[in-house]
């Protein structure tokens, strides 16, 4: 409210009062705020110069501030949710939102590029990456409850540098081939991690 304030009160200006009202209009609009700031315009009737005075509305503020600030409605057809699960719901909208824009993350869980022409075939390409991402928020609460409070993402770009080779060696024709499981060093945190995960011991 200064800058009209202020344009008003400059030497030689001649605004009118119906461009004036409408940039205080402008301002206030939206957020009740002609409700709770009052304008006053005045005029000179010698000079024709302008006036402005505003000031908040007291009762009008304490009683939005009461009734409707900082609130929302949530509305729901699940008339059979208590208030709490109607309000575990709603805080759950993030989580599904970020589960969305998983699946455009070109480097995990993509659905895209699909390579898949029929109906059927997009449709398994989608519940095979809807039954990943399930799968790795499987894993990112395991590795939580194990210490380590990683993202997906973090999560799968370290899992992604374990290195692990079987390997099979005959040494008879009808014998069972025996299995050797070999793995690259890896840092002290990834191996806890991988222990955590999996329990075996590296």
């Amino acid at each position: 409210m200064r800058v009209p304030e202020e344009r008003l009160q400059s030497p030689g200006t001649r605004l009118q009062p119906v461009s004036v009202q409408r940039q205080v209009d402008r301002i206030l609009h939206g957020e009740r705020g002609q409700e709770l700031i009052q304008v006053t315009l005045t005029k000179d009737p010698a000079t024709g110069q302008l006036d402005m005075t505003w000031e908040l509305d007291a009762q009008a503020y304490q009683r939005v501030t009461e009734v409707l600030f900082g609130k929302r409605m949530v509305v729901t057809c699940r008339d059979e949710w208590s208030t709490a699960d109607i309000v575990a719901a709603y805080w759950g909208q993030s989580r599904v939102e970020q589960a969305c824009k998983q699946f455009k993350n070109p480097y995990h869980h993509a659905v895209r590029p699909q390579y898949h022409w029929t109906d059927q075939k997009v449709k398994v390409h989608t519940f095979i990456c809807i039954i990943a991402l399930l799968l790795s928020q499987v894993l990112v609460k395991k590795a939580t409850a194990g210490g380590f409070p990683f993202s997906i993402n973090q999560l799968i770009d370290r899992l992604s540098a374990i290195r692990k080779v079987e390997s099979y060696t005959v040494t008879a024709l009808r014998g069972r081939p025996q299995k050797e499981v070999q793995f690259e060093d890896m840092e002290p945190e990834l191996q806890k991690l991988y222990e955590a995960l999996t329990g075996e011991t590296v």
